[in-house]
């Protein structure tokens, strides 16, 4: 195999895995899950404070105002959230989702089956948060990896008019 050949193989590689990266994170659309929304960040998979993609979020002003959702994955490997029911109000939330248990979870909220925001896959010690703008509704919250939602690891995010 030739210098050329190899290094061809090595960007193919890496393009291929930026692809992956791109559809694993993907834009799941507006708040709402109805037409296109503020952009995602310079990098497209992070998330930026106000994008529907998970990542990680400081204490800025696009969070200041918002209610927090705190979510956390049972530690003793249970396919489980800590708890399976939440209510707020307001025109967005701080959704922090937090993972205590040694198998790799994520949190993906939809509504009328549309997926409004979504975190990364994280392991053990990893937390994730992401903000969205929701309207007024219910939505379900799920671990999206293998059969983790099927063992009832999913909840019920209500969003209450101000």
């Amino acid at each position: 195999m030739t210098t050329s050949t190899a290094c061809g193989k090595v960007i193919a590689g890496a393009a291929l895995c930026a692809a992956v990266a791109l559809v694993a994170n993907g834009c799941a659309g507006s708040p709402d899950g109805v037409g296109p929304h503020p952009g995602h960040g310079a990098s497209g998979s992070g998330g930026s404070p106000t994008s529907p993609v998970g990542g990680r979020v400081g204490d800025d002003a696009a969070t200041a105002d918002a209610p927090v959702f705190l979510l956390a994955a049972q530690p003793d490997g249970s396919h489980a959230f800590d708890h399976n029911r939440h209510t707020t109000s307001g025109e967005k939330i701080l959704l922090r989702f937090q993972n205590d248990s040694g198998i790799p979870h994520d949190m993906v909220l939809e509504r009328d089956g549309r997926i409004v925001g979504r975190t990364p896959v994280i392991t053990r010690g990893e937390t994730r948060a992401l903000v969205t703008g929701l309207t007024p509704g219910r939505y379900t919250f799920f671990c999206s990896i293998g059969g983790h939602r099927s063992d009832g690891m999913e909840g019920v995010l209500e969003m209450a008019g101000n």
